[in-house]
């Protein structure tokens, strides 16, 4: 059986194949016109997808609101990202200036304290050494690592008197007493003569609780720091031969 001529153009569209005819058997057949009026179609509805694609009528992008806000809300999340980032940032400098500060406060204070050190040793005229030890003196910084302290080199302490000894270590260090040789007046609560050795920097604690006097020796001591303060005071009315301590550093 035989195809129609439209028959066979309409297929001949559909694989992608367009047979060439002459102008007069396109006017005369109607499906052909018909299969022009399609393709002219097709041609219109590809020319609006191209210009959506291409820019539209005036040549600008053509943006679906949808696209739109969806894109918006995308870069909304970026920038909040971004402000968590630099709120974290900011914050980490913060606590690290802070610390910075604090060590340079506690390098300064330990700088003044060494400074005050050294002006109490030349003013008191501080000496150390494993034979002649440092005798009474207002205020007197040890800064050997080693040393002996007692009221007098010989003989018996003085009446009215009140000596300051301070031992000093680098942090990291304590400081161990050794009594060598004891006897003070003796008295009730140790009111008349004693010696005190208080631990500590700037909370100070009587080492042992209590003041020291008498003919026996106080045990051997380390204090829980790396400074140690030592006073020895007189009454005004016996004299005996006083102390000699032993002080060496000891590490923490």
């Amino acid at each position: 059986m035989a195809r129609s001529p439209s028959i066979t153009l309409v297929l001949s569209l559909l694989m992608g194949i367009f047979t060439t005819v002459c102008p007069q058997e396109c006017s005369e057949d109607p499906a052909t016109s018909l299969v022009g009026q399609l393709v002219g179609l097709v041609g219109e509805r590809a020319g609006r997808t191209c210009d959506v694609c291409s820019g539209g009528e005036n040549g600008f992008p053509i943006v679906h609101p949808i696209s739109l806000h969806v894109w918006h809300l995308g870069t909304d999340v970026k920038l909040e990202e971004l402000r968590s980032e630099v709120a974290a940032m900011n914050l980490d400098a913060h606590n690290n200036l802070t610390a910075v500060a604090q060590q340079l406060r506690t390098e300064i204070e330990e700088l003044k304290t060494m400074l005050e050190n050294i002006q109490s040793f030349i003013k008191g005229g501080a000496r150390t050494s494993r034979d002649a030890p440092s005798t009474c003196a207002d205020n007197q910084v040890m800064l050997a690592s080693m040393g002996y302290l007692a009221p007098v080199e010989s003989g018996t302490y003085k009446n009215n008197t009140d000596c300051t000894w301070v031992i000093e270590r680098p942090p990291g260090y304590k400081i161990k007493i050794t009594w060598l040789m004891f006897a003070l007046e003796r008295c009730t609560d140790c009111k008349c003569d004693y010696v005190e050795i208080w631990d500590g920097n700037t909370t100070k604690e009587l080492i042992g609780g209590k003041r020291y006097c008498g003919y026996l020796d106080p045990p051997t001591m380390t204090s829980t720091s790396n400074r140690v303060e030592i006073k020895f005071h007189s009454n005004d009315v016996r004299t005996y031969a006083g102390f000699k301590i032993k002080y060496e550093s000891v590490e923490d």
